[in-house]
């Protein structure tokens, strides 16, 4: 990996360890709507939200438009209450420190690391403790699309001038960011075996 300068990241589920993380958002989430059923409706539009990232592809525009007029409610306040303050406590207890540690070390090398998500990165990079030296999600618009699409992967690599034999990008989901890798035409690697080389 010493050849590649450039180090491209997945957030969620590469940085922090999203199963335990989930787990406790999920306890969090019963226990809240346990003693308020009246708002059930919630707890359904969360649900639905994510189903329709996961198996459409909608961006955050679509999807809140879409929940809009069927729950009539404003999901842009109920996704980022949950899904990211909500997720902010936790997840500097989940992250995965020796990759972090690597991260700092492969900047003060003189290496660039950017973190490239579906989801809002800035955040949850603060309360991680962890600066890189770009970030990007896909409300962005420059990338205004959900992985697998590698148009916003190939839209970072052309605005910042990097060669893709230097890059390496490095992600939890090979049908998501390692399927984005290789249509951009970048190397990818799971974190799991980016863990263990380190």
């Amino acid at each position: 990996m010493s050849e590649h300068r450039v180090w491209i990241f997945d957030l969620d589920g590469t940085l922090y360890r999203q199963t335990p993380l989930r787990l406790e958002m999920a306890a969090r989430l019963a226990l809240y709507y346990f003693f308020r059923p009246w708002r059930i409706s919630e707890l359904l539009l969360i649900r639905e939200y994510r189903a329709a990232r996961e198996k459409f592809f909608l961006s955050d525009r679509e999807n809140f438009d879409r929940l809009r007029r069927k729950y009539k409610l404003e999901p842009e306040k109920i996704i980022r209450r949950w899904l990211i303050d909500g997720a902010l406590s936790a997840v500097r207890r989940w992250r995965r420190e020796k990759i972090l540690r690597a991260i700092e070390e492969h900047r003060r090398s003189g290496g660039v690391v950017i973190v490239y998500s579906d989801y809002p990165v800035g955040e949850k990079l603060r309360a991680m403790g962890l600066t890189v030296d770009h970030e990007f999600w896909s409300g962005d618009p420059i990338i205004d699309c959900l992985k697998p699409d590698s148009r916003g992967l190939e839209n970072v690599i052309e605005r910042l001038k990097l060669l893709r034999a230097e890059i390496l990008y490095v992600g939890d989901r090979d049908d998501r960011d390692g399927e984005c890798a290789r249509r951009a035409g970048v190397a990818y690697m799971d974190v799991a075996d980016f863990e263990r080389w380190l």
